[in-house]
């Protein structure tokens, strides 16, 4: 059995700890119906048996696999900060030879080609939606924060982990305690174990579109291991919400002007290349997605990531900052977009329609979104020296409501064609995307985590930046420092219900092992959270 009833504290050393582990088991006593999922909306384990889409959606990818040899340019683009209306010179990295172009070109023509048809066999449960993520070995402390803090949200999401990596910890946790929030496990190896051939080994950055192609929701908020939660996310899904009704997709910025090679646009099929105005760079670590709507988006997508570490993430980002799967969604959409304006027979894409028949897509627009409201840093000042801990990210719902405000005080129209079923001239969106949004500075939805990782099994090691101590008090810090800004921004003070509600778990899992990281939390709770 994993989970325990009390933590196994002993000896005089833990005297104490008693009275402050006392109040927590009080405390979820009397709160746990709050954050625990019926069992009645409890989700059953995908079947770990390969299916016959694995088969077709491998042997598709590797059908496009390019022929040029991998990349291996070595200089890279510096990290210039995005600016609203501040435009420059697209980096040229990359300088590649016509035969590469001409290579790629043929290798993605090739894979668009497939999508109408390819994108039917894309499995989902209809007018399902949840969260999804990738957690593993490395990580899967981060995966408990994160099943602690939605359900702290108020979210009723339900929630699919999909594994990367296993051990006999992982297996128990998702045996034992991922249920208790209505959440699954699935362990993609164990579904491709008689695939033949077997697939390749991917990387940490490539197992996102896998999660998100193997997850069975049609309505996917993908969030990284190190989200938390700082609003409920829930309403990005409710009915006729946007912007989620026009679009389907919605990406999120990072700090980044885009540093993407004018190449890739040649080679997507001679679509024009963006401004540098337009946006920032796309931060990867929540991605909402209709998979009904963008099969075709994500499947592309996949062709990017599935072909990234050899070519499409070095030509996305030419080793700029955050160099990965980040530039490879919101490219496949705009790709398809920009294709899909032109007949096929000219090179262009003709779509498929099928979602159109959906009966949740009545009213529904297919296009993309990425936020407008630029990404904070968040982070604590100690000891003389600043460490980063988290992004601030904005609600979207939020955002497109300021952005409409903004585009009509501004008289700027409205989008062409309100009968159509796609959003062709969603570019419309960035041209008052760059206004300030003041007033909406305190509608965060997401604290992306990745500076400090929210992965409390390391609480005991000091090295982390979970915990520091002023030297000159000699007391304990809060991670995320003055509490104020926090109650203001999400209701409550959010930084002592992660300690609170994190430390009740660690505290309940019968492993030796995690004996010290109960103890050390309970003394920094009391230490720093605890009512004096």
């Amino acid at each position: 059995m994993v989970i325990g009833s009390s933590p196994n504290l002993s000896g005089l050393k833990y005297i104490g700890l008693i009275l402050p582990l006392l109040f927590t088991v009080i405390y979820f006593y009397h709160h746990r119906p709050a954050i625990l999922a019926e069992e009645s909306t409890r989700l059953r384990l995908l079947p770990h048996e390969p299916n016959d889409f694995w088969v077709e959606f491998f042997a598709r990818l590797e059908a496009a696999r390019p022929h040029s040899p991998p990349l291996t340019f070595k200089e890279k683009v510096d990290a210039l900060n995005w600016v609203p209306d501040f435009d420059r010179a697209r980096p040229e990295i990359w300088k590649p030879n016509p035969k590469e172009v001409s290579d790629l070109s043929k290798s993605h023509a090739a894979f668009i080609k497939t999508l109408p048809d390819f994108a039917h066999h894309l499995p989902y449960d209809a007018d399902t939606t949840g969260i999804v993520t990738t957690a593993g070995k490395g990580n899967f402390g981060q995966v408990i924060t994160l099943l602690v803090m939605t359900r702290q949200s108020g979210s009723k999401l339900p929630i699919q982990i999909v594994i990367d990596s296993s051990s006999v910890w992982i297996d128990n946790l998702c045996a034992n305690l991922v249920p208790h929030y209505n959440a699954a496990c699935i362990y993609l190896e164990d579904i491709w174990a008689h695939l033949n051939p077997r697939p390749p080994k991917f990387d940490r950055f490539q197992w996102k579109f896998l999660a998100m192609v193997t997850s069975t929701f049609q309505n996917i908020l993908f969030l990284d291991a190190d989200i938390i939660i700082a609003n409920n996310p829930d309403k990005i899904f409710a009915p006729g919400a946007e912007p989620f009704q026009s679009t389907g997709f919605i990406a999120w910025p990072d700090f980044w002007v885009p540093s993407g090679s004018k190449y890739f646009y040649q080679i997507a099929g001679s679509i024009p290349v963006p401004q540098l105005t337009d946006r920032a760079s796309s931060e990867s670590g929540m991605i909402v997605l209709d998979k009904a709507r963008h099969a075709d988006t994500l499947l592309l997508a996949s062709y990017y990531n599935y072909h990234g570490p050899t070519h499409y993430m070095a030509i996305l980002s030419q080793h700029g900052p955050g160099e990965g799967d980040k530039e490879t969604f919101l490219q496949a959409a705009y790709v398809l977009q920009e294709l899909a304006k032109r007949p096929v027979e000219h090179g262009g894409y003709s779509p498929p329609m099928e979602w159109t028949k959906l009966p949740s897509a009545q009213g529904q627009k297919k296009g993309f979104y990425d936020v407008k409201k630029m990404p904070k840093a968040h982070g604590r000042s100690a000891n003389g020296k600043w460490r980063g801990m988290f992004m601030k990210q904005m609600d979207p719902v939020e955002d497109w409501r300021a952005l409409q405000q903004a585009a009509k005080e501004a008289k700027h129209p409205a989008p062409a064609d309100t009968h159509s079923p796609y959003l062709f001239d969603s570019s419309w969106l960035s041209t008052v995307g760059n206004l300030t949004l003041k007033q909406d500075e305190k509608k965060i939805m997401f604290f992306h985590h990745n500076g400090v990782k929210p992965d409390f099994s390391d609480v005991v090691n000091s090295k982390t930046g979970l915990v520091e101590m002023d030297k000159k008090t000699g007391k304990l810090l809060r991670m995320w420092g003055d509490p104020k800004w926090i109650i203001e921004t999400t209701g409550k003070d959010l930084e002592k219900v992660l300690w609170l509600s994190t430390m009740e778990v660690w505290c309940r899992l019968d492993e030796d092992e995690f004996d010290d990281v109960c103890g050390r939390m309970s003394e920094i709770y009391e230490a720093v959270y605890a009512e004096k």
